[in-house]
Parts: structure tokens; sequence; C-alpha cells
């Protein structure tokens, strides 16, 4: 067996959803258009995405003389319980409570990937001794879903994610860098699967994010907002949050090829921890960041922490039209946190001229 099949094998063992082989270093047709979305403030406040250019081109300053990556990704899609059967649609609960992003349902996703791929690379070692390695699972400067377009698993589609025969685009990425020098697959052949003239997400996008084919204002998605946001969202944008709490599936949801999906196996990804929405009374009388803590250990919605899920949970109670939570955002006008202040006094003037 070849060394590529056997490292395939391993990840299949290891319930990796996908895994293909491509080369380092061949992502120079993309700079300029991230340079253009760097530039246009299309990212937001997540400065982060600003910091190692350099290294997004060229894997050398992540790891040396580094020949092949080896991308894998993870099906993490769960049919929502209030569902009586799952199609792509924009789905509304009938709950009245704040929904989570699926990928949020369970454990943390880095988590899960970290336990996966230290075990991949360990079996990898094993293999060669002599190859350096390095792996990533959204923490590192490597543009995954470029890389993972250019390995064969998927192509970005017009929302602006990885979309893959088997599972559509409920997958998370991750990525081991090697020294060993791989024999890559195929790039994703476009002639065989694209998005056409279908732009479902585009205009199903309540904020307008996806404001052209294959481009994104990351500042107006609402994952973004709900999540890597911090202080006040804008007037403009809050009544168009509806009843995300965290994250956003929108576009996920109306995507054709989503109709592929299957329920995910991995059990921690099935073990909710925030599960599919949250009560929005429980959020709104969270009063420490301990609390937060003792609530969400474990689960993705630590990274929004106390102030920023407090402010969204103000947010879609308003949306939602919740007039009986009403004096639970009183109370926050005497929070310490500004921005949960002016969020709260957004809310009171909303009810009180439009609802």
């Amino acid at each position: 067996m070849r060394t590529e099949a056997k490292i395939k094998q391993i990840a299949k063992d290891l319930q990796f959803s996908n895994c293909r082989i491509s080369q380092t270093n061949q992502l120079q047709s993309y700079k300029k258009h991230y340079q253009e979305f760097i530039d246009k403030k299309h990212h937001g406040k997540m400065k982060f995405l600003e910091d190692h250019l350099e290294a997004k081109f060229n894997t050398d300053y992540i790891l040396p003389n580094a020949k092949s990556l080896i991308m894998v990704t993870l099906n993490y899609f769960q049919a929502r319980k209030d569902a009586k059967s799952w199609a792509p649609k924009m789905h509304i609960p009938t709950h009245k409570e704040g929904q989570i992003a699926r990928y949020a349902f369970g454990r943390d996703y880095h988590k899960i990937f970290k336990s996966k791929l230290r075990l991949f690379a360990k079996k990898l070692n094993e293999m060669n001794k002599d190859a350096s390695l390095r792996y990533f699972a959204d923490w590192g400067p490597i543009l995954e879903r470029q890389e993972a377009e250019h390995a064969g698993i998927g192509y970005i589609g017009k929302n602006t994610l990885l979309i893959t025969r088997e599972y559509g685009s409920w997958v998370m990425i991750g990525e081991i860098i090697t020294t060993e020098e791989l024999k890559a697959d195929e790039p994703f052949d476009r002639t065989k699967m694209v998005c056409g003239s279908c732009n479902k997400c585009q205009v199903s996008c309540p904020t307008g994010a996806l404001y052209e084919d294959y481009k994104m204002d990351g500042s107006k998605c609402i994952s973004y907002l709900t999540i890597e946001h911090k202080g006040k969202i804008s007037e403009e944008l809050m009544p168009k949050m509806g009843s995300w709490l965290f994250g956003c599936d929108i576009c996920q949801e109306v995507c054709p090829h989503n109709f592929r999906s299957k329920n995910t196996h991995v059990p921690d990804f099935q073990n909710a921890i925030a599960g599919e929405n949250q009560n929005l009374a429980e959020i709104l009388q969270i009063k420490d960041d301990n609390q937060y803590l003792e609530k969400f250990k474990g689960s993705p919605l630590m990274r929004a922490k106390r102030e920023n899920l407090v402010r969204n949970a103000i947010i879609v109670s308003t949306n939602l039209k919740r007039k009986d939570l009403l004096p639970l955002i009183k109370k926050l006008l005497k929070d310490e946190s500004q921005t949960i202040q002016y969020t709260a006094h957004w809310s009171i003037k909303t009810f009180k001229e439009k609802i």
C-alpha cells in the first residue's frame, strides 16, 4: 500500500469525513482577492486575519521546507429536533428562544479536532520519523477552505463556504503540514459541481453580507456579529439578526447542495452543551463570567463571553417581540457593561416605538 493510501486509511480509522493531499504554496492566485477582503475591512474587527499574511501563502513561515498538506474534514450536521424533517430552508423555530448554529450544539470543535489531529500526527511520525509536521484546525494562518478545494475535497460556493459532495457544507476543516513529499490529489473539478445560477444564499442573507458571487462582507455576517464582534452593534443591523443568539446557518440551510446532509456520528458533536437553542430569560440573568463559565464550559459559546451573549439575548428578545422579558431587560440598564446598557436602551426604545 502506498504511503498516501496508508495516510488516508489512518484518517478513515480516526473517523475523519474526508482526507486528501495537496502540495504547499499553491494559492498565489488567491492573494489579490484576500488582500481586497482586508483592504475593504470586510473582516470587521478580526485583526488576527491581517496577521501573518505571508504565512497564508508560503508555508515555510509555518514549517520550513514543508512539502505537503494533509487536509481533513469532520461532518458536524445535526437535524434540529423541532423540525419534522430537514430540508434546505430558512428554519425559524416556533418556540421563541435563541437559536444556536449547528456547529455549536455540542463540544468545542477546536478541542475535538485537536485530540484527533494529535493522534493522527503521532501515527504519521511512526510511519516517517524523519518528517517534521504541524497541525491546525481554525487556529493557524492556513487558508483552510482554499487549501481544501485545492486538495479536491470540495469547492468554495457563493456563500464562501466549502461545499463537499458527501456532506454539503456542514464540515469543519483541519490540516497537517509535513516536510514529507507526498503525491498530491487533483484539485476539485468545478465542471462537475457548481453553484451555477443559484443565488439562494445571497437573497436569504438578512444583512446582505453575501454582496457578490463568492464574496462576503464578514463585518455584516450574523455569525461574526454574534460571536467575534465586540461592543455595540449598529441599530441598522440588530433587527436583521432575527432569532440567532450564537452563529447563523441560513446560507447553509437554503443551499440545495445540502440535501445530501448526513447526521454526524461524532459523539462530542452529538452530546449537547448549548444545544439547538437557549432560554433567553436564563441568558439575560447570567450575572458574571464565573456563572457563564459554569453554564458553557467546553462549548464554542465560551468564545462569545458573557457580554456578547447577553447583548445578543437582548437583541433576539426584541426581534422575537418577547414583551415578557422586558423586566429582565430593564434591569440590565444598570449593568456594568456599557455595551449591554446601550443594547438594553435600544430594546426598550424599540418596544415602545414598534412593538
